[in-house]
C-alpha cells in the first residue's frame, strides 16, 4: 500500500513531532508491503541523507494557497491513504492544516490521523472527515469532551504507543569519561535536561531539584532570548549558585544528543502535567539506559524495570530526594531494542491502514 505522511515539521526543522513522522517513515519503508512519503514545510529543506523515503517540502509556510500544491502532489504520488500528524511546530497557527481531511475526503481519499496532545477545539473537523485516529496517549478517548466522543464513535480507535526517536547508545567507560569531562569534573555529577524551554516543561525547577554544590546541568535545545520564559532560564544559569554551573548546548544531531543521554548520572524532566509513554523526550533518555526523574499525575515511584521515577508534578522535595536516592543507576545493556519496537509501531499502523481500506 501507499501511505503518503503529512506533517508540518520534519528534521532538520526542530519538532518532537517532526521527529516521530521521520521515525515512523523510516519504519514503514523498511516494510516490503509499503510504500511511503512525507509531504512537510520547504523549511525541513535539506533533506536529511539518512532518509530512505521520498519527501516533499512543498507547503510553505501552510497557507491556504498550499493546499494547490499539495494536491498537485497527491495526484501525481497517488497514495491510497494519506495519513496526518496533529500539531507540529510547524503548522503554527494556520487553518490549511486542519482543513485537510476534508479536502482529501472530498478527493475519495481515506484519511487516518495521529493526534499527539488535546487540541480538541480544533479537532471538529477532523473528528468527521477522519477515517480513523490514532492517540500515542492512554486513555486519550476516555478523557476526550463527550462532544468530540460523540463525533467519533464511529471512527476507528487505536492507541500506539510512542517510542524514541534517538538512537541507543551504549557507551565505553572511556567515550563516556571523555564526554563528561566536557561539562564536568570528578566528583561533580552530571545532571541533564533535553528538549524545549516553555513554561509547561517546568525547565526552571531542575535549579531547585539538583544540587549546585554536587552538580552539573546541561540542557540540551536551544535558548529563544526573544521569549520571556526563556530569559528566566538564562538569569538562573548566570545567577548564583549556578554561575558557571550549567551549559546549554544549542540543536545537536540525535547522535550526539543520545551520547549525552548516555553518560549523564540523570536525566531530569519535571513537566508541569505529568509525562509518560507518549513523551519522546522520556523515551529518549529511557533507551540510554540513564536514571529519569520526571513526573506523573497517575502513577508514583520507582520502576526499576525502566530506571525511572516518577514524582508529583511541582513536587521539589519528592524530586531532589528521588535524585539523591537513584542518581547514577544505570540499566544493563541489554535494555529494550529500539528498532524492534518501531517495527512493532510500524506493524500496528499497517494493520489499521489496512482496516481503513
Amino acid at each position: 500500500m501507499r501511505i503518503l505522511l503529512i506533517s508540518g515539521s520534519l528534521p532538520p526543522m526542530k519538532c518532537g513531532v517532526g521527529d516521530y513522522a521521520a521515525s515512523l517513515a523510516k519504519a514503514l519503508s523498511r516494510r516490503e508491503d509499503t510504500s511511503v512519503a512525507v509531504l512537510t514545510d520547504e523549511a525541513a529543506k535539506p533533506i536529511p541523507s539518512d532518509f530512505d523515503f521520498e519527501v516533499f517540502p512543498v507547503a510553505e509556510g501552510w497557507r491556504v494557497a498550499d493546499a494547490v500544491r499539495i494536491a498537485k502532489v497527491t495526484r501525481r504520488w497517488r497514495p491510497d491513504l494519506v495519513h496526518i500528524q496533529y500539531p507540529t511546530q510547524g503548522y503554527g497557527n494556520r487553518y490549511l492544516p486542519w482543513l485537510l481531511p476534508a479536502l482529501f475526503r472530498i478527493g475519495n481519499v481515506p484519511v487516518v490521523q495521529t493526534w499527539h496532545e488535546f487540541p480538541w477545539h480544533r479537532n471538529l473537523l477532523n473528528a468527521i472527515w477522519s477515517d480513523a485516529i490514532i492517540a500515542v496517549r492512554p486513555n486519550y478517548k476516555a478523557n476526550m469532551p463527550q462532544w468530540c466522543r460523540w463525533l467519533t464513535w464511529k471512527k476507528k480507535f487505536a492507541f500506539i504507543p510512542n517510542a524514541s526517536p534517538i538512537p541507543a547508545m551504549r557507551l565505553t567507560d572511556k567515550e563516556r569519561v571523555a564526554i563528561r569531562s566536557r561539562f564536568a569534573t570528578p566528583p561533580n555529577r552530571l545532571v541533564v535536561y533535553f528538549g524545549f524551554f516553555y513554561p509547561p516543561k517546568r525547565t526552571e525547577l531542575l535549579f531547585d531539584i539538583a544540587d549546585p554544590s554536587l552538580d552539573r546541568l546541561v540542557l540540551v535545545g536551544v535558548l529563544d532570548l526573544k521569549d520571556e520564559y526563556n530569559k528566566l532560564i538564562l538569569n538562573r544559569i548566570n545567577q548564583a549558585p549556578w554561575t558557571g554551573k550549567a551549559t546549554v548546548t544549542g540543536f545537536l544531531p540525535a547522535e550526539e544528543v543520545a551520547r549525552i543521554l548516555a553518560a549523564a548520572d540523570a536525566v531530569v524532566l519535571p513537566f508541569r502535567d505529568g509525562g509518560g509513554i507518549w513523551n519522546t523526550s522520556i523515551h529518549a533518555a529511557v533507551a540510554q539506559g540513564t536514571f529519569v526523574l520526571t513526573t506523573a499525575r497517575e502513577q508514583h515511584g520507582y520502576d526499576s524495570s525502566r530506571n525511572i521515577y516518577y514524582a508529583r508534578p511541582d513536587d521539589v522535595a519528592d524530586m531532589k530526594h528521588a535524585l539523591e536516592a537513584h542518581i547514577g543507576s544505570r540499566l544493563p545493556e541489554s535494555a529494550e531494542d529500539k528498532l524492534s519496537e518501531w517495527e512493532a509501531i510500524a506493524q500496528a499502523h499497517v494493520s489499521l491502514y489496512a482496516s481503513v481500506l
